[in-house]
């Protein structure tokens, strides 16, 4: 695949081209010409999809297979979509292929936008505890602090942490929502520079660097990788080769790294089963699943029951997920606020009873 990019074109997102897959599938089955379907489809929608979609009814029109077209991108497009398309292409099944990449896909950014929704809540709570703590410290502190001074009382712990709360708020007050601020820029940028590397992934980096997001992602990565595989295997692609492009179509450098070096094995004269047991970044189920199924000669549906394995796994991982993640966060936000809250009000007003009871002991 060519990794120049197309001149003047502009970088196309996976999800941007998930809604370029279903035209293309029904261009595929009912034999229309893509170059023609392609330019209707783009003159309909309008910004960068659109304008995309043109380039390659352009290039298919001058003799180009949709392959080719999609290599003239270069890495202007997410390289697991390419890999996907040469997959589907080699096993004469692209539409099946486009179906598989968006069933995945679109499931990862429909749990990606419910755990965004789910994190609103806690988010308005920290902000309002923020906002509500500067009014406590401009406004109220002055008033109890001028107090305990007048009554002459010795401060304890409490009242010098309300001391130092006061007189540190410049710093606390600013400096907060400037590091939330830097930080938020950082995960994007990090997941802008990732997401557009050559291998891809089934959606952008900044998924991936959620400690909840790993178990999910790698599941659907896994399934993805033996669907693409079965595809291959079915229409007699050699094995070292499908291993090849199904490990590109997840996009994983790790799944990536063990699928292209069980090929060179593979070619190099070594058994699978050898093979297999250098791939150590592979799952141990899915091995066993590729050795099994070559034995007793039922490869293909052996990737397939595999396959269904781990989408299943990712699914309930992933229902799960979206159902404790929000008590979880409500349930620490909602403490740690009245924790906080008991700490500022309480242990002070505490402290004042126990010096004013003094004199009477």
């Amino acid at each position: 695949m060519s990794d120049q990019p197309a001149t003047g074109s502009a970088a196309v997102r996976l999800e941007e081209l998930l809604a370029l897959n279903e035209e293309i599938g029904a261009l595929i089955r009912a034999g229309v010409p893509l170059e023609l379907g392609l330019r209707q489809y783009g003159d309909s929608i309008p910004g960068g999809l659109g304008r995309f979609s043109n380039r390659l009814a352009d290039r298919i029109s001058t003799g180009l297979s949709l392959q080719e077209a999609l290599d003239e991108e270069g890495d202007h497009l997410p390289g697991v979509y390419r890999a996907v398309v040469e997959a589907g292409l080699r096993a004469g099944r692209l539409p099946e292929a486009l179906e598989a990449l968006s069933v995945v896909a679109l499931s990862l950014l429909k749990l990606h936008r419910q755990i965004m929704a789910a994190l609103i809540y806690p988010v308005i709570v920290l902000g309002m505890v923020w906002l509500a703590l500067i009014g406590f410290a401009q406004f109220l502190l002055p008033v109890f602090l001028d107090t305990w001074d007048g009554l002459r009382l010795q401060p304890g712990p409490a009242v010098e942490m309300l001391i130092f709360l006061r007189s540190s708020m410049p710093v606390w007050g600013i400096g907060i929502p400037v590091l939330v601020c830097l930080g938020f820029v950082g995960l994007v940028s990090a997941g802008r520079r990732n997401s557009e590397t050559s291998a891809g992934r089934l959606v952008e980096q900044r998924l991936h660097r959620f400690a909840w997001m790993p178990g999910v992602v790698k599941n659907y990565e896994h399934a993805t990788f033996l669907q693409m595989l079965s595809l291959l295997v079915e229409h007699e692609t050699p094995l070292h080769e499908a291993l090849v492009l199904a490990g590109y179509s997840t996009g994983n450098r790790q799944i990536i790294l063990d699928s292209t070096s069980i090929a060179q094995r593979l070619k190099g004269g070594e058994s699978l089963e050898a093979s297999l047991k250098a791939a150590t970044r592979l799952p141990r189920f899915l091995r066993w699943m590729l050795r099994a199924g070559a034995e007793h000669g039922k490869l293909n549906e052996t990737l397939k029951l595999a396959a269904d394995v781990y989408q299943k796994r990712a699914s309930r991982r992933a229902e799960l997920l979206k159902v404790v993640l929000p008590v979880v966060l409500t349930v620490f936000v909602a403490g740690g606020v009245t924790l906080l809250y008991g700490v500022i009000l309480f242990a002070p007003i505490r402290e004042l009873y126990e010096r004013l009871a003094d004199p009477l002991t």
